[in-house]
């Protein structure tokens, strides 16, 4: 389950797969999974190896699951503000869940042997692995393969890694740009849209698109569950979060319904 009841009537988290998440710059993908992470941590007693160069200094990122663990922002502002005491019980809380790779050289393969030495020495076996975005990655692609090409074969890789080792692993990806259209909106991102290949929609297992409409001020976000493989998991559909942006927390608007491509 992912903590969000309208949610998990479409999308479930299972080990020894791997979910796609993608949607249009600054709709909110890392901030989103971040709040599924902790979900998962707090009611499945999960354990997470992060390579998340975005949301680096490590410090700003321990503060943002801090945020989401309890409800209560980091910095000053209109709403109370964690106090020291807060803080330590939600570091405690973090110290066996949540893991930060920081390799020398980012390369996928780099990343997934460090998150598996990570794991391996911890007792916790529901594992999930998080890489955001795609394109922070070293990408070493040999000359004679053509960029649809090495997307194919190092996704085919990465399931393999997957399957074998029984996580769940979390790649965030960016689309290519996408056009407007004569209001000046750009449509919803599909995984056929995400920057490289196609190769994308046919080897995620689950796709997830996270959206929201960036020509007014809404908390809203809307949650496009755009593939899932295995029908005991879930179901191609879509729901309604509300965002607050002093915490960072997502709350489920309880809305959803059968979605197309688009």
């Amino acid at each position: 389950g992912t903590g969000w009841a309208s949610l998990d009537k479409l999308y479930t988290v299972a080990l020894g797969q791997w979910t796609l998440i993608s949607g249009l710059p600054h709709s909110g993908k890392s901030e989103f999974l971040d709040a599924l992470l902790v979900n998962l941590a707090k009611s499945e007693q999960w354990q997470f190896a992060i390579y998340s160069p975005e949301n680096w200094p490590l410090s700003l990122h321990h503060a943002k699951i801090c945020e989401k663990y309890l409800g209560k922002p980091f910095g000053p502002g209109l709403t109370p503000r964690m106090d020291e005491d807060d803080l330590d019980a939600a570091e405690e809380w973090m110290k066996d869940k949540f893991f930060f790779c920081k390799p020398n050289e980012p390369s996928i393969f780099s990343i997934l042997e460090e998150a598996q030495h990570i794991t391996r020495n911890n007792s916790i076996r529901k594992i999930g692995v998080v890489i955001d975005p795609w394109n922070s990655l070293d990408h070493h692609r040999p000359q004679n393969l053509s960029e649809t090409e090495y997307i194919s074969q190092t996704l085919s890789e990465v399931i393999d890694w997957v399957r074998r080792e029984n996580c769940h692993l979390f790649l965030v990806a960016h689309p290519a740009k996408l056009q407007r259209d004569k209001d000046g909106k750009r449509p919803i991102p599909t995984p056929s849209d995400v920057s490289g290949s196609a190769h994308w929609w046919a080897k995620a297992d689950n796709c997830i698109c996270v959206h929201r409409d960036q020509s007014t001020d809404s908390q809203m976000v809307d949650i496009y569950v755009q593939k899932v493989r295995f029908k005991h998991c879930g179901h191609i559909g879509t729901t309604q979060f509300r965002y607050d942006r002093v915490t960072g927390k997502y709350y489920d608007a309880g809305v959803s319904g059968a979605v197309g491509d688009r």
